[in-house]
């Protein structure tokens, strides 16, 4: 049996050699491309759910942020009205206060001085906080009060504005 393997001529069994080599590494390519384009389309997928999730997450941000920016213009309206308020009655009280005559323009001011400090009223009592005294101010301290009172307003009225601010950033709310 092994007779008529020896008419073959051996550049026969050289072609048949490379062509068995060749197939199986064409085989082998083949799968290879295969097992490519089977990784290439799970990773177009992940990437394709990674994108969505990425979407989904920056306009949630974008959302947030346009809520957020809407509570501090409502904020920001409200603040800027109860400064522009306060500002009114202070300057409505600083002209009442200078068009008045000159007994009611003195500002008098009821304080309780220490028994320590008696000395702004010879006529303390025994009271531990010492009794009651009145201080009359002269027109230019009274006018400076409402400069104070003023700015007193506008400092604790832009303190408020500015807790709520960062506490809506801080919180998101």
């Amino acid at each position: 049996m092994t007779a008529w393997l020896k008419l073959i001529p051996s550049s026969a069994w050289w072609l048949l050699a490379v062509l068995l080599i060749g197939g199986v590494q064409q085989y082998r390519v083949m799968v290879a491309q295969q097992d490519h384009a089977s990784a290439k389309a799970e990773w177009s997928e992940q990437l394709r759910l990674t994108a969505e999730a990425n979407a989904a997450v920056i306009l949630k941000q974008q959302t947030d942020r346009l809520a957020l920016e809407a509570r501090l213009g409502i904020l920001d309206t409200t603040s800027t009205e109860k400064l522009t308020h306060a500002q009114t009655e202070n300057d409505r009280l600083r002209r009442e206060y200078s068009a008045a005559d000159d007994e009611r323009r003195r500002l008098r001011i009821e304080v309780r001085v220490a028994r320590a400090d008696a000395i702004v009223s010879a006529a303390t009592g025994a009271g531990g906080l010492g009794d009651a005294a009145s201080v009359e101010l002269s027109a230019a301290a009274g006018s400076a009060v409402w400069d104070i009172r003023g700015g007193m307003i506008s400092d604790q009225e832009k303190l408020e504005y500015l807790q709520e601010w960062a506490r809506a950033v801080r919180t998101g709310e």
